[in-house]
């Protein structure tokens, strides 16, 4: 699937540790975001965009990468509280 800027929400490389649970008392290096976005995990990479310069990926894609599936929620969460509250729960029921 390809972003779609006009429907989703983007964000920066910077910003994606923001929404994601932290392990461990510590938050996801956005050097590990830059590798999901270009080499992948497990043969599933992050979406993103380069727009003038800086890389963009959007919380859809991310939810997206992160497995978060239609039959736990819905619709995506309107806020990005929400989003990150069902990733960690998401996270936590596969064991993550």
């Amino acid at each position: 699937m390809t972003i779609e800027l006009s429907t989703e929400t983007p964000i920066t490389i910077a910003e994606v540790p923001l929404h994601i649970p932290k392990r461990h008392g510590r938050k996801v290096h956005y050097s590990t975001v830059y590798r999901w976005m270009t080499k992948g995990v497990r043969g599933r990479k992050l979406e993103s965009l380069l727009i003038g310069g800086v890389r963009y990926t959007t919380l859809e894609a991310l939810a997206r990468f992160l497995k978060l599936t239609p039959q736990k929620t819905a619709a995506l969460p309107e806020s990005s509280d929400d989003l990150s509250s069902a990733i960690e729960s998401a996270l936590q029921d596969a064991g993550v």
